[in-house]
């Protein structure tokens, strides 16, 4: 069977690569991720690169150019002798926080993020890499029912990656909006499916957004209700003798919450499945792994993928979705991303979780998004901030990427091109201020100085 194209580009880029480093590429695409520059020709990798700063292997920053990125992709890992790795999955329903979550986590802004909807529009992979630990997390669209997918016009491959994500990894994180009053006490029917489906995978819930939450005294009904009152299968020992209403001071609701968890933890301890752990048995790991295997080899288009998708949740009995919440999550974390309240806690734990393994990648790197979609994203999510109507199909494009050894800068020229001249003109009303956004977010990513120009023309 033919490689897939992104492999042949690779070897026709390097015709030293070897097995183990296509190996190890081809992990992007288990979980539906892009691997950058394949769209890109060789010349137009070669087009601005001279002049750039020297490459150096070892430091722990994003790539001026898909060159570089593919050298860091290809270059041995430097795992220590008592390596640990751990697959991560981040999902839940749109605008929950996911991408925040993940910059959080990483303590580096990569992914774009903003208070419009559906701002992720294909799984993304990056890599946390801390003393003997490597954790690869992928970030994924929102999930959407089937309906909703066909009412709102989202592509495919949008509503199918989610699914793909979950079942490559070795945990999922599923992100609940805990500010959201009217959704927070229930997981989507989706959700329930893909991890019905998907449920000898450990899983955790990720209440997140606590910092629009003024008063608590409702969560622990909210976790009763997305857990099932149950943790690992087990009840959660829910207190009745003391109301959360009583507590009338925000950090008194935090230590009660807290303490209702903390005392099912310890009635954990003692049990018949002691010395388990969090994650389940390598063995188990790996049967849920072989069941995936082969599957992908051969690539469909993304109909049928949407097709092969909407077969698998109906197929899901009626008795396991049939509930409020899911009774397998591992843990609750009660979190703020934007605020960066106890997200330490969080990463700590997805760090214990990390079982011995080989290191897939080298620690100095952060992601496998091309540098140039990277900066895309940063403009693109601007848009989004500060454009009142959605701008979905607005996708700015470079038109020049140069690195200015006088100023020592990089000079980046961006297109965006509009259907027509009335969405032009409310564009340029803010391009000011995305640019002066987005420059300073270009300048924290690369951790250099950067020129930013943007046109926004009509197509033609």
């Amino acid at each position: 069977m033919a490689a897939p194209m992104s492999i042949r580009f690779l070897v026709k880029l390097n015709q030293e690569l070897s097995w183990s480093h296509v190996k190890r590429i081809l992990l992007y695409q288990k979980c539906n991720v892009r691997l950058f520059g394949t769209r890109h020709k060789r010349g137009e990798y070669n087009k601005y690169t001279s002049n750039f700063p020297n490459f150096h292997p070892d430091e722990r920053r994003v790539c001026f150019t898909p060159e570089e990125q593919l050298m860091k992709v290809t270059l041995e890992p430097n795992q220590p002798h008592n390596a640990k790795t751990l697959r991560v999955a981040i999902i839940g329903d749109p605008n929950v926080g996911k991408s925040t979550l993940i910059n959080r986590l990483l303590q580096h802004k990569i992914l774009p993020v903003s208070r419009k909807a559906n701002t992720t529009r294909k799984n993304t992979l990056l890599i946390l890499t801390q003393d003997e630990c490597q954790i690869t997390f992928v970030d994924t669209p929102g999930i959407l029912a089937p309906e909703a997918k066909a009412r709102h016009r989202v592509p495919s491959t949008v509503a199918v990656d989610p699914e793909k994500a979950a079942s490559e990894v070795d945990l999922l994180g599923v992100v609940v909006d805990a500010k959201d009053k009217f959704r927070r006490n229930t997981l989507s029917k989706t959700v329930t499916k893909i991890l019905h489906l998907h449920r000898n995978t450990p899983s955790i819930l990720i209440l997140n957004k606590m910092d629009g939450v003024m008063n608590k005294r409702g969560l622990l009904n909210t976790i009763a209700s997305l857990t099932n009152k149950q943790l690992e299968s087990q009840p959660i020992p829910i207190l009745t003798n003391r109301k959360t209403h009583h507590l009338t001071k925000e950090k008194q609701q935090q230590k009660y919450i807290d303490s209702v968890i903390e005392k099912y933890k310890a009635s954990k301890e003692g049990a018949a499945n002691e010395g388990q752990g969090h994650i389940e048995s390598e063995g188990t790991n790996d049967v849920r792994r072989t069941e995936h295997e082969g599957e992908g080899t051969e690539e469909l288009s993304s109909d049928e993928e949407w097709q092969s998708f909407v077969k698998k949740l109906e197929n899901c009995p009626e008795s396991a979705i049939n509930t409020t919440g899911w009774s397998n999550f591992q843990e609750v974390f009660i979190v703020s991303a934007l605020k960066d309240d106890n997200v330490d806690d969080l990463r700590d734990y997805i760090l214990s979780c990390a079982k011995p393994g080989d290191w897939e990648y080298h620690s100095s790197i952060i992601t496998s998004e091309s540098p140039y979609k990277l900066a895309e994203n940063i403009v693109w999510e601007k848009m989004m901030d500060y454009v009142e109507f959605p701008v979905y199909d607005l996708h700015p494009k470079i038109n020049n990427w140069e690195w200015d050894q006088n100023f020592d800068q990089l000079d980046i020229s961006m297109e965006i091109k509009c259907p027509n001249k009335f969405i032009q003109a409310e564009v340029v009303k803010k391009v000011p201020t995305i640019v002066e956004t987005a420059r300073a977010e270009l300048r924290n990513l690369f951790k250099y100085n950067v020129n930013l120009n943007l046109r926004v023309n009509v197509k033609k």
